[in-house]
């Protein structure tokens, strides 16, 4: 595990964690605004988008994103679960794990959330987890950061795109007061004018995510746990120093209102996966700064009595400290009990194919699949790893794959990576375009769709004949979206 630090001043800036919290007052929820009509006449959903698609890049700009496909996989699917039980149609949602320990997590724009390492690893089970992403995704169905776009009137693209950089531009300089700094020139005013804005919103994002989390069959009282171990850090003054925090509390008024309304919302069936256990093992051994260290730690605990998860993390921590051989021992035990749990089977493989033993990590991930058939992270690790030796047999398999996930964007950047090592150039660049439309990087699939469409023009007939009219078809799209974009800045005077 690693050590929590105290959360940085920047995370309280306006698309911060709605934990910071309002005053106390008599109904939260008699006077929440009704203010849909008019936030549809002064911004809708694809302009919210076209923020949002300028806040993303600017966070993988200066944020550490986690890369790890299985955590990846993993919030995403709890995501997707959450977002089906919320009725939100207008667009998909996106989620995000930052590398930071810090206690933190945001809604922004087109329905980005970002959870921070920090929160995930400080949760002790999947409700706690659950209840931040319901919260924070209550704040994007109920268009709280629209209302406050509406509010103030001048903010922007450029605005947003400054405050997502400010947002993380501490945890990737190691210096919180860097973000401060950053972030306090554009938006000092903006905060102080929507506090009381900020404290209705708290309390509808509540409940709606209360809601959210039932109708997904979590427990809502994982929320108000979360919450609770907030407000009793506060008190033994883990947030003393931060004046933001500070003067926004959770508060045991706001803890009691979600109580009463999690007791009312609860489901009488919870289905919690086994996965988070895996997950939170595996984020904390990827993010572990002395790997060997923790793992001599645990080995004065370890037997083969020890619980299979702390086994795994184990394993993990050896196989980072280069003793792959020692982790090797302990994941194959592990999966012969378990010939079923992906997390088990993933790390085996990965840790055969770090011993060079290819041929039985081909084995390891065929017979996951069968148990999970095109599971796209399987699918992934098994086309890499015949890359390196067969990448004609990779394409097909990855073609395959991505009919199942057309816009994953790890499996187009594997395609992209078979095409050019098996001389497929109008292939190879049309996956790059994909690759760069799923991250939402529009010049640069614009870019790669034209130069696959000119390498069509060698081959007039046949199938590069249809390749053409599939790129012919892609460039319009990108065009038109370029084009939205431009006409947007144009109309804000960009």
């Amino acid at each position: 595990m690693i050590a929590l630090k105290h959360p940085a001043p920047h995370l309280a800036l306006m698309l911060m964690l709605a934990l910071v919290s309002p005053s106390v007052w008599s109904d939260p929820y008699a006077k929440l605004p009704d203010m849909g009509e008019a936030i549809d006449r002064d911004i809708t959903t694809q302009e919210e988008l076209v923020m949002g698609l300028g806040f993303y890049k600017a966070l993988r700009q200066q944020a550490t994103l986690i890369e790890n496909p299985m955590l990846n996989y993993y919030i995403q699917s709890l995501g997707q679960r959450l977002a089906s039980a919320s009725g939100w149609q207008a667009y998909p949602f996106h989620f995000s794990i930052i590398k930071d320990d810090e206690i933190n997590a945001f809604a922004a724009p087109g329905g980005y959330i970002s959870i921070f390492s920090g929160l995930m690893l400080r949760t002790e089970n999947e409700n706690e987890l659950t209840g931040v992403m319901a919260h924070e995704m209550a704040h994007v169905t109920q268009r709280h950061i629209a209302r406050m776009i509406v509010g103030r009137g001048s903010i922007d693209l450029t605005t947003l795109a400054a405050v997502a950089a400010a947002l993380v531009i501490g945890a990737a300089s190691g210096s919180s007061d860097a973000g401060m700094a950053a972030a306090s020139l554009g938006m000092a005013g903006v905060m102080q004018q929507q506090i009381n804005f900020t404290r209705e919103n708290e309390y509808e994002a509540d409940r709606i995510g209360i809601k959210i989390l039932a109708d997904a069959q979590f427990d809502p009282s994982g929320m108000v746990s979360f919450f609770d171990k907030l407000n009793r850090q506060e008190a033994d003054g883990f947030y003393a120093h931060n004046e933001l925090l500070r003067t926004h509390p959770v508060t045991t008024n706001r803890i009691a209102e979600a109580s009463n309304r999690a007791s009312l919302e609860r489901p009488g069936k919870i289905l919690n996966t086994p996965d988070y256990a895996y997950a939170k093992a595996t984020l904390a051994a990827e993010l572990t700064a002395q790997p060997l260290v923790s793992a001599s730690l645990l080995a004065k605990t370890d037997s083969k009595n020890t619980p299979a998860v702390s086994r795994y993390n184990y394993a993990l921590l050896l196989a980072r400290a280069g003793q792959g051989q020692a982790a090797l021992d302990i994941l194959n035990a592990l999966y012969a009990k378990n010939p079923e749990n992906l997390w088990i089977g993933i790390a085996l493989a990965d840790t055969q194919h770090q011993l060079k033993h290819d041929q039985a990590a081909s084995q390891t991930l065929q017979k996951q699949l069968t148990y999970y058939p095109d599971h796209p992270v399987l699918s992934l690790k098994l086309a890499q790893l015949w890359m390196e030796d067969d990448p004609e047999r990779a394409y097909p398999f990855l073609r395959q794959a991505l009919r199942n996930a057309p816009h994953n964007d790890a499996l187009l950047g594997a395609l992209a990576e078979a095409a050019e090592r098996t001389n497929r150039p109008i292939e190879h660049h049309e996956a790059l375009g994909m690759y760069f439309m799923a991250q939402q990087r529009l010049p640069e699939a614009l870019s790669e769709f034209e130069t696959a469409r000119a390498f069509t023009q060698q081959s007039p007939q046949g199938d590069a004949l249809i390749a053409r009219q599939r790129l012919d078809a892609q460039i319009k799209l990108v065009e038109v979206q370029i084009l939205a974009v431009r006409e947007r800045k144009k109309e804000k005077g960009m």
